[in-house]
């Protein structure tokens, strides 16, 4: 069979000064200099690079990934336990396979059975988040196990998440429940997360991620060492631990930074010796203060977005409906666009089938670097200073 030849060989490759010398020609004595792009104090953007800036690309970003599906998420808030089952289903049936639900009060057993009724936990993954007061997410992990065990789901089956941040939420962080239920996980729920590091309360814009990725990173060793002197190994921590992201309208920018979230976390593995460990989920929540009142342009927002969040390689996405921004009950409308954007993603986009999109992206991959590079040495800042506690 005659070999394939590539049409590129029909023209000549340009080198960086080729390009540098049109780029001088267009700028008509305008240095250069004058477009690159001071995202902080320690990461400095070109506007231009090539093949010669990577002449070792990076490796990529798979940890044992073998594409880059995502899950589609929704925000389903329970007030009434009946009405949220009604709009999980309608989510479901729409292509959600990570409903969050949002609490806002402690639900029993009871309530529980009415949220989840005609919910298959096997086939989707679970997402729970307590926003009451004095809320203890031991108790609302309890009363989860409860109802389980009353409909004979086998616990080992459940995929999913509690958001359980105490350096967050609590002024004393409750580490003797913490160890409770990791324990408990690490037995029979392998594939719950029981540990979150809430990095959406970290995000203050795309100027400071570097600093939004350090501060999550310091939190998370916290964690890892914290609950090591409390007898639980780190490999099991790290197993049941998730990251939760925001993501901007700096469309780069939040690329870089999920990958390089990942290239830190790797790095802290290594640190502690979890050789060949699967690196924590990350979930990815649209900014809130991305959301304007203008429902067309949330619309248009989200879709890049949610791109963003997709080739940077999170785990799972959450869109925010268009109308979020009216603090008003979103429709059956918004919320199906919401969904829509992720399914235009990755059956018309296919961004779901390669394992990290980015990868070998010049631009991309050098301000994942320097991100990291960043952050790293802002972590370990934290880390002279005593650390995130």
């Amino acid at each position: 069979m005659k070999k394939a030849t590539s049409h590129f060989d029909a023209f000549a490759q340009p080198t960086k000064a080729d390009w540098l010398a049109q780029l001088a020609k267009d700028l008509k004595g305008k240095p250069l200099s004058d477009l690159d792009w001071q995202l902080e104090e320690r990461v400095r953007l070109s506007a231009v690079y090539t093949a010669e800036d990577l002449p070792t690309p990076p490796p990529t970003l798979v940890h044992g990934r073998t594409n880059n599906a995502w899950q589609i998420g929704e925000y389903i808030d329970v007030h009434d336990a009946g009405a949220a089952n009604a709009q999980a289903l309608e989510g479901l049936r729409g292509g959600v396979n990570a409903p969050l639900f949002r609490f806002f009060h402690l639900p029993d057993v009871a309530e529980l059975a009415v949220l989840l009724a005609d919910i298959e936990p096997a086939y989707i993954s679970v997402h729970f988040a307590p926003h009451y007061p004095d809320k203890d997410p031991a108790e609302l992990f309890r009363n989860l196990i409860y109802y389980t065990r009353q409909r004979g789901v086998p616990l080992a089956d459940i995929r999913g998440s509690i958001d359980f941040d105490p350096l967050l939420d609590w002024t004393s962080p409750p580490w003797p429940p913490l160890v409770r239920l990791l324990r408990f996980a690490d037995r029979y729920m392998p594939q719950f997360k029981v540990l979150q590091i809430n990095g959406q309360v970290l995000h203050t814009g795309a100027d400071d991620s570097a600093r939004e990725l350090a501060w999550m990173v310091a939190k998370g060793v916290a964690y890892m060492a914290q609950l090591a002197e409390l007898g639980v190994p780190p490999s099991v921590t790290n197993g049941h631990l998730q990251f939760s992201v925001a993501v901007g309208k700096r469309y780069f920018v939040e690329i870089a930074k999920i990958r390089a979230l990942k290239l830190l976390w790797a790095n802290v593995l290594a640190a502690y010796g979890i050789e060949g460990a699967a690196l924590p989920p990350i979930a990815a929540h649209l900014a809130t203060e991305s959301q304007t009142d203008n429902r067309e342009y949330n619309m248009i927002s989200a879709a890049t977005q949610a791109m963003s969040a997709a080739i940077g390689g999170a785990d799972s996405v959450f869109v925010l409906p268009a109308d979020a921004a009216t603090h008003e009950q979103s429709s059956s409308f918004t919320r199906r666009i919401a969904r829509n954007v992720q399914h235009l993603l990755q059956l018309e986009s296919h961004l779901d089938r390669v394992a990290d999109p980015a990868a070998g992206s010049y631009y991309i991959e050098t301000l994942t670097q320097a991100l990291a590079a960043s952050a790293w040495a802002q972590f370990q800042d934290i880390e002279r200073d005593g650390g995130f506690l």
